[in-house]
């Protein structure tokens, strides 16, 4: 059912944010609510305290269960800038049954999953049957960003940015979290290690995790998981930077509560795509060899299995076989999945050729 969704009533950033946190972020950005959206917050608020009662009853019920859940896989991290086939590997490394990766349900309410899952299932009232930036069939079980999960118990992702545009840049949203407060960047980390416990408690296997921010945190995520492997996939620039507009333009626009100008959004995008990869240079030397592996788009959806091979090989994975198969089956089931198509005008296609040079070069796509 897609009442909800049709009456402008979709899933939010900070879904899962129980109230006192949500309160802690509207002051964090002075209160600063563009009247427009005043609805939006009052859903944000209601959904508050159904967070905040369903995650003092998980707490109670569960928490001393997943208190003491051991981590004893490091994460394999899928890297790469929004909108560069990120969810597309994500999907099609999930086959594998050795992997657990977060779904939807689990990302947006990561207050209280583990008590509340089995109402799942009321998600369909609320999400669409398909992403909005891209037509990728969506659904409560499906794989997903565990940014969400992170935004909601920590309160610092650049994510807060996109909801707070104006005043954001004052609160803890910086891609380098060695500019966020020490306290906060450990909060972070502390919930990040608090999700994982619980998506091993609920799952099992190996987390399988794919955020875009976290290609500017290896330092980080070295620091809580030091075994960690990383698979980075790039995309032609000009693509990516028309399919991030469209991501703002109809998805992250139905979860802010303050209006940027369009121009205001270009020069975000531009600047997060450079610091993005400065920050990912600046730390992949600290990657150990044989936990690194880089891919470009373009070449996996022009032959998957090769790709996903080679993957496998270079991380020395060993369930390449079964996940053949299963991306077999799933390639065949998106066959007819149409991309969107986007025209560059030249004026753009020149700014992003500037800005974004270096990486033109260094991956090798015409300018």
């Amino acid at each position: 059912m897609q009442m909800f969704w049709n009456r402008g009533i979709s899933l939010q950033i900070v879904q899962g944010m129980p109230l006192g946190s949500l309160i802690r972020l509207l002051a964090g950005n002075g209160f600063v609510v563009d009247k427009r959206y005043l609805g939006r917050l009052a859903y944000l608020i209601g959904i508050g305290v159904f967070n905040s009662i369903l995650g003092s009853c998980e707490r109670f019920f569960d928490g001393a269960e997943i208190d003491k859940i051991q981590l004893n896989h490091a994460p394999l991290f899928i890297l790469g800038h929004w909108r560069s086939g990120t969810t597309h590997l994500h999907n099609l490394l999930s086959l594998d049954n050795e992997f657990s990766s977060p779904n939807v349900y689990q990302c947006l309410f990561p207050n209280h999953f583990i008590y509340s899952q089995v109402g799942s299932v009321a998600l369909k009232f609320l999400a669409p049957d398909r992403r909005p930036m891209d037509n990728v069939s969506f659904s409560s079980r499906a794989p997903h960003e565990e940014e969400f999960a992170l935004a909601a118990l920590s309160l610092v992702s650049p994510y807060l940015r996109v909801i707070f545009p104006l005043t954001g840049h004052k609160w803890h949203t910086s891609l380098d979290l060695d500019k966020i407060p020490p306290d906060w960047r450990q909060a972070w980390k502390d919930a990040f290690i608090f999700f994982l416990k619980k998506l091993e408690l609920s799952e099992g296997g190996r987390a399988l995790l794919k955020s875009p921010p976290n290609t500017a945190r290896v330092k980080h995520l070295l620091e809580i998981f030091p075994d960690a492997q990383f698979v980075h996939i790039v995309r032609n620039p000009y693509r990516v930077y028309l399919s991030t507009r469209n991501l703002w333009d109809k998805s992250f626009a139905k979860t802010r509560l303050q209006e940027p100008t369009k121009e205001f959004v270009q020069e975000l995008i531009l600047n997060w795509y450079l610091e993005m990869f400065e920050l990912f240079d600046r730390d992949r030397a600290l990657i150990p060899p044989g936990h690194l592996h880089e891919l470009k788009f373009e070449d996996l959806e022009a032959d998957p299995l090769a790709e996903l091979e080679r993957i496998y090989l270079a991380l020395n994975l060993k369930n390449f076989d079964f996940l053949g198969e299963q991306a077999v089956k799933y390639l065949d089931s998106i066959k007819t999945y149409k991309k969107n198509i986007f025209d560059l005008d030249e004026k753009t296609k020149a700014l992003v050729a500037e800005r974004w040079e270096k990486n033109f070069n260094r991956y090798g796509y015409e300018i």
